[in-house]
This record gives C-alpha cells, sequence and structure tokens, in this order.
C-alpha cells in the first residue's frame, strides 16, 4: 500500500484554516478572553444568518436546549416530545433540568420525526414537541410538524443543531419553531471549539435566556442583585473569536461539504443516505446488513466510520420509554454505518471513501 492508502481519515475532522488561529491569537492579545464584546458581535452576526431577532451564545448545543425549554416557561415535570432516535445530548437536555421526555418515532426515510406517528405520541400533557433538522435537513416534514404543533397548541423547538446557514427563501434553519437551537462542535459547520446559540424570536425569550445562562438573572451584573437561583453557561470571547473567523467562511465550509458528498454520491449513488431537503446531508449515511463488519473492514483501510447513534429507550435512564413500536429507530440503529463526514473532509478523502465502499464486501440496505 501506498502512503496515501496508510492515512487515517477521522470521522469527523474539523476545517481549522490559518485565518481561525490568527483570529483566536488577536483575541488573546486583548487580554478579553471571558464572555464579552466578542461573544456579543458574535450573537448579532448568528441572529442575522439564522433570521430570528436574538441569538444568545452558550457553552453547548445541550446547553442550548435545555435554556430554549426554560425560555418558553417549562417547569421540572413537563412533558416534552423528543425523537426516538438520535444524538442523547437531546433528551439529555431536557433530563438534566427535571423535564419528562417522551419519545416520537422517526420516518426512517428521512431521519427526522415522522409526522404520521407524532399525533400518538402527544397528550394532555405535553408542554413542547422537539423537532431535530436531522443531518441539518429542512424538509416538508418540519412544516406537516408545525402544523400539528399548532393545532395541539404545543410549542415546537427547532433543534437546528446541524442547520446553521441553510434553510428556504426567506426561512433559516432555526427559525421555524417557538424558539430554536444550533450547535457548535468538531464535526459542524462552526466548532467555536464548543458551544451552541438559543434563538429568540423576541425581547422576552432573549431575557430569558440571558437570565438562565448568566447566574438566572438577567440584570444582576448592573444592579449587583440577583433575584433567581442560576448558573454561568455563556460562551466566552475566545471560543466567540474562532466562531466569528468560522463565520466569515460559512460559504466555502458549505461548498467543502456539497464537494464532498457530490463526489460520493458518484460512487454510491442511491446507497449514500439523501437529506429529505434536496441539500447535501452534514452526515454521510450508508446501510448495510452488518455494520460492524463494514466498520471493520473501513477501518483496516485507514476510513474510520462508525455505529454513530441508537434509540434513546436503548439507554438505561430512558429504558422506560418504549412503550410503543419503533420499527424506523430500530432499523437506523441496527443497519447505519456513519462514513467520515467532517467539513475537513477533502475531496481527495471524499474520493477515497467513495471507492473503498464500493469494494466493501457486503449487502446494502434501504431505509425506505
Amino acid at each position: 500500500m501506498n502512503q496515501q492508502q496508510h492515512s487515517i481519515i477521522p470521522l469527523a475532522e474539523p476545517w481549522l484554516p490559518p485565518s481561525c488561529a490568527e483570529a483566536v491569537s488577536r483575541q488573546i492579545e486583548t487580554t478579553f478572553v471571558g464572555p464579552g464584546p466578542t461573544a456579543q458581535s458574535f450573537a448579532s452576526r448568528l441572529a442575522q444568518v439564522c433570521d430570528v431577532a436574538a441569538a444568545v451564545p452558550v457553552s453547548s448545543g445541550t446547553v442550548a436546549l435545555s435554556i430554549a425549554a426554560q425560555a418558553l416557561g417549562l417547569r421540572p415535570g413537563d412533558e416534552v416530545i423528543v425523537p426516538a432516535y438520535g444524538v442523547i445530548s437531546v433528551i439529555n437536555a431536557f433530563g438534566v433540568i427535571g423535564l419528562r421526555p417522551r419519545l416520537a418515532e422517526i420516518d426512517a426515510a428521512t431521519g427526522c420525526i415522522d409526522p404520521k406517528r407524532l399525533g400518538e405520541a402527544i397528550t394532555k400533557d405535553t408542554r413542547a414537541v422537539v423537532y431535530v433538522d436531522f443531518c441539518g435537513s429542512i424538509g416538508d416534514d418540519l412544516d406537516e410538524v408545525a402544523a400539528i404543533c399548532a393545532d395541539r397548541g404545543v410549542p415546537l423547538i427547532e433543534d437546528a443543531a446541524w442547520a446553521l446557514g441553510r434553510g428556504r427563501p426567506g426561512r433559516r434553519g432555526g427559525s421555524f419553531g417557538q424558539i430554536g437551537t444550533i450547535s457548535f462542535s468538531v464535526p459542524k459547520i462552526l466548532t467555536t471549539g464548543q458551544g451552541g446559540a438559543v434563538l429568540a424570536h423576541d425581547e422576552a425569550q432573549r431575557d430569558a435566556a440571558v437570565a438562565a445562562a448568566d447566574q438566572g438573572d438577567v440584570d444582576w451584573r448592573r444592579t449587583n442583585l440577583n433575584k433567581s437561583i442560576g448558573s454561568n453557561l455563556r460562551l466566552s470571547d475566545l471560543a466567540a473569536a474562532l466562531g466569528n473567523a468560522e463565520l466569515d467562511q460559512i460559504e466555502e465550509r458549505w461548498a467543502r461539504k456539497r464537494s464532498a458528498f457530490s463526489i460520493l454520491a458518484k460512487h454510491l449513488g442511491e446507497r449514500l443516505f439523501r437529506a429529505a431537503d434536496g441539500d447535501v446531508p452534514m452526515q454521510h449515511i450508508i446501510f448495510v446488513e452488518r455494520p460492524d463488519d463494514v466498520v471493520s473492514q473501513l477501518k483496516s483501510q485507514g476510513i474510520l466510520a462508525a455505529r454513530q447513534y441508537r434509540p434513546m429507550y436503548h439507554h438505561p435512564p430512558y429504558e422506560a420509554l418504549r412503550d410503543r413500536d419503533f420499527r424506523a429507530s430500530e432499523f437506523w440503529f441496527a443497519h447505519s454505518v456513519y462514513l467520515p463526514f467532517g467539513v475537513g473532509l477533502t475531496e481527495e478523502g471524499a474520493d477515497r471513501i467513495g471507492v473503498a465502499v464500493q469494494r466493501l464486501n457486503c449487502r446494502f440496505m434501504s431505509p425506505a
């Protein structure tokens, strides 16, 4: 084998060009490294990109979801509906603040909440529904879910963790619900090192989010009097400096994603998962009969694929939530393989992955 075949392709490699290091270095030189003016400028830019009234940067996407629920007035014991399949941080965001999660089945074709199955999940006690833009997709099912929520009088929280900078004419990811969130981390369009943001539609939501992220009171730093109990969940200027530099390159970041996906699609065709909105999926996914074998085969070639998520009720704290049939969630767990998908994935890397997958000794499956 040559050196390229031996080199490792990580599952989610970030793209951090020199301008990112330069921005962080300049921020350090200012000595403003905690939450401050750079985080405020980052918040303003995020609000513009997401087409919302205000954005409140916080320490993670998980924290953003917790705060979004609190900003809507949810209290311990309230019921909130989340997708049955996906990253554990979604359900943990609500469990950690004392909410009662309930599961909604996903659509096997999209990975998003299935509107046809949402009605069976909503109860008289439901206080919010969380719609995750799975793989960044903003498809028609989001409109259907929003309509169901409106008909039932239940607020919709849009988790647009993967959807920053994409959307439809006049509407952007994170702006479709009563409140929204986005996430920054290694595999996302922006990393900031680690972070998230609450996307507010009005001043009341913004103030509630600011208070939840800053010791429980929006005015305590001015009055020196704190009227509520809270914590410090704010994003630092150091992280925001990186975020601003990455935001400067957001179009190039999406171009890299679309280029890598296009190359994979040429190799794999319909075997590669497609986002419901027709845009590039933020994660590259195939479905196979024996995923562990495929992960092992690819690893032997230096390609670090993974079995990424599982149904929420597989995790011990949430076992009791399996109260219905979740065949689509089980299919995704049993057959999905996540190929490398980071913004740092090069065209050469995507081509190498595509060739390797074509040569796999495996049986492909269809989620639909």
